[in-house]
């Protein structure tokens, strides 16, 4: 056969059908390749760019959370009960809720099987805590460190397996078969320009979610998300336009929420020359009010437009935002002096009794968050940043996608045989109860590996040996669309990568303005239809891996602009963790209170690619409500005995 050339390097072809490739190293890689293992799925393989980057393993919080059923005490809970609760945040679907609760004990107790050391008491009650928008104590946590805990625990559980992990090759494109619809492999290439195909009968991508669209971010540099590969191939997204977004510092990435808001620092903007202006005092109608408000930021860390009014919490947020992004001032925490007007004795009543209790009822920021939570200090000197001394630049920064990829009851998506899980999985909706995304990434591996296990010995695709020229055909052609693109002229993919960086940014997060949306998706279209990309005006990159990266920006761009615009043109209002207004001249009037969307929750918003037209098309559809499940247990025994519920 002849090799086909990509951009004058022949592709490599692997020989093994692997049963399994898993895309990504992150703690819902790691559990999906643990789950197949153990269900004697031992051909298998994990393919990863960075086997030591991703968000599990590189960032926390304050308290990072794992959410679970309450298993403690006297608290009646059930899958039920727990599955009401995810499914009441809003444009989730009822079955995705019921599976993730139902397992939620089950992928816990897993974690704790391998090592992750969550604290219980004498008596082996493994106690909780509430977190937001959780009405029981189903929150457990291990420290500020639980998803990096838990990826290395998952991990080292692995190795002992045995399971092969490929290191240093990012995945640039899906194979699919237009005939059966299906997956079948992946093309890979490394930092010296050799690309690789893999075969296999199933794959999971496991690659967290897609902060590589946004400028700033609380992510971790080393993630950038890889969902704009499945774009490519027409697989359906859900939910695109639900994020969280909240307060966190730009140079060290991490969010600032619980002690280091508790604490109650002191907020500065500077200008262009300087100047320096304790800005909250002007956003608020008095100190205690203020102080009030950053501490609840402790608690209810998300921005929420609900939580403007009434002097809220999210006050706090939009001053922040427009400081930095309408007036174009630099904005940080100073946790070396009070706010103008702190005093102890006035301070509001929740929270000086939070401080008493922990006995942090010292003189200055510093002094309170070294009493509460030293780690937090420690946090920041260990990556360069003082708190005794400096000062901390922060912003209103994306942290977590709600949206994704939209998959069924076993995490398989649109395309057969693709499975989605973790951050890259769209399975949550409007609002969600903190750490409810670490339990979602367990069981989405749990469930992906049961329908697998279910599946693999009765895929007869690989039978004859035509995979191989399908792949062939499907290189050759995804070839001649970069090959238009990679004179080198004018502009380099880094340099157009971080304008797009800065459009989404700058419209598309938190705050999102209409017109300016409209402005936006235009120019994303332009630079991805018309523009440099495909008008032979952008340089072949040094590293290749940057040309990738562009156009998969460039088509999660796309469906975020048409999933926003969609929304906005179905009149949505304000939900979740952004504000939309008509123009951001008008964002002032916004802080007296936005009219919160309650008319979309019932339904999913789903968005896709179209290959072939080259077109972005998105629409609603009714979510799928909480089944009315069967529990008769002679009934559920004999349909697991029989294999009916593979």
């Amino acid at each position: 056969m002849n090799e086909p050339l990509f951009l004058g390097k022949k592709i490599l072809y692997n020989d093994n059908i692997f049963d399994c490739l898993i895309v990504g190293t992150g703690a819902a890689g790691f559990n999906a390749a643990i789950h197949l293992h153990d269900r004697n799925i031992t051909n298998i393989m994990m393919l990863t760019e960075n086997r030591y980057a991703g968000t599990s393993r590189n960032t926390g919080s304050d308290k990072q959370t794992y959410y679970k059923i309450a298993c403690a005490g006297d608290q009646k809970d059930s899958p039920m009960a727990m599955a009401e609760t995810l499914f009441s945040g809003g444009s989730m679907d009822g079955d995705i809720a019921l599976c993730e609760a139902s397992h939620s004990l089950q992928e816990f107790f897993h974690l704790v099987s391998v090592g992750v050391d969550f604290p219980h008491n004498l008596y082996g009650e493994f106690a909780g805590y509430k977190t937001d928008h959780d009405p029981l104590q189903r929150a457990s946590s291990v420290g500020p460190y639980t998803s990096k805990k838990m990826t290395e625990n998952l991990e080292a559980a692995c190795i002992a397996r045995n399971i092969k992990i490929t290191d240093k090759r990012r995945a640039v494109k899906l194979l699919t078969d237009s005939e059966t619809g299906r997956a079948f492999g992946l093309l890979t290439v490394d930092s010296d320009k050799t690309f690789h195909v893999y075969f296999a009968k199933n794959i999971i991508f496991a690659t967290g979610g897609n902060p590589g669209i946004y400028d700033e971010t609380v992510y971790p540099l080393s993630h950038f998300g890889a969902s704009g590969i499945l774009v490519r191939e027409g697989v359906r997204f859900s939910n695109m336009t639900e994020w969280q977004y909240g307060i966190g510092s730009v140079k060290f990435r991490w969010n600032l929420s619980g002690s280091f808001q508790q604490v109650i620092p002191r907020y500065i903007s500077i200008d262009e020359n300087g100047k320096e202006d304790e800005f909250l005092n002007s956003y608020f109608s008095s100190s205690n009010a203020m102080q009030k408000a950053v501490f609840l930021k402790g608690y209810q860390w998300p921005f929420d437009p609900a939580k403007i009014s009434g002097e809220g919490s999210s006050l706090v947020d939009m001053a922040v935002y427009i400081e930095k992004h309408v007036k174009k001032k630099r904005v940080f925490l100073d946790f070396t002096r009070n706010p103008r007007g702190f005093s102890l004795d006035e301070v509001d009543e929740t929270a000086y009794e939070y401080l008493e209790k922990s006995n942090a009822l010292d003189a200055i920021p510093l002094q309170r968050l070294l009493k509460l939570n030293p780690l937090a200090y420690e946090l920041y000197k260990s990556n360069g940043i003082d708190l005794a001394k400096d000062l901390l630049e922060i912003g209103v920064l994306p942290q977590h996608h709600n949206g994704g990829v939209e998959v069924d009851i076993w995490w398989e998506s649109s395309v057969k045989h693709l499975f989605a899980i973790g951050e890259c999985a769209g399975t949550h909706g409007v609002h969600r109860p903190g750490g409810s995304a670490l339990n979602s990434g367990q069981v989405g591996g749990c469930r992906a590996a049961y329908r697998i296990a279910g599946i693999v010995k009765n895929d007869s695709f690989f039978d004859g040996g035509k995979y191989k020229t399908k792949a062939v055909f499907v290189i050759e052609k995804f070839e001649k669309q970069f090959s238009a693109g990679a004179s080198k002229k004018n502009q380099s993919a880094p340099e157009l990568l971080k304008e797009i960086q800065k459009i989404n940014s700058n419209c598309a997060a938190c705050i999102r303005p209409a017109d300016e949306i409209l402005e936006s998706a235009k120019k994303i279209e332009f630079i991805s239809c018309d523009g440099s990309r495909r008008s032979g005006s952008l340089e072949v990159p040094e590293n290749i891996i940057d040309l990738f990266k562009l156009d998969e920006v460039l088509l999660m761009s796309r469906l975020l602009y048409n999933a926003v615009s969609c929304y906005i043109d179905s009149r949505g209002k304000s939900r979740g963790s952004y504000i939309v207004i008509d123009s951001i001249n008008n964002i002032m009037e916004s802080l007296k209170g936005v009219d919160i969307d309650v008319n979309f929750r019932d339904k999913v918003l789903n968005t896709a690619y179209l290959p072939d037209e080259d077109k972005v098309f998105s629409s609603f559809r009714k979510v799928r409500p909480i089944p009315a499940s069967n529990t008769w247990f002679e009934q559920v025994w004999r349909e697991y005995r029989e294999g009916r519920l593979k």
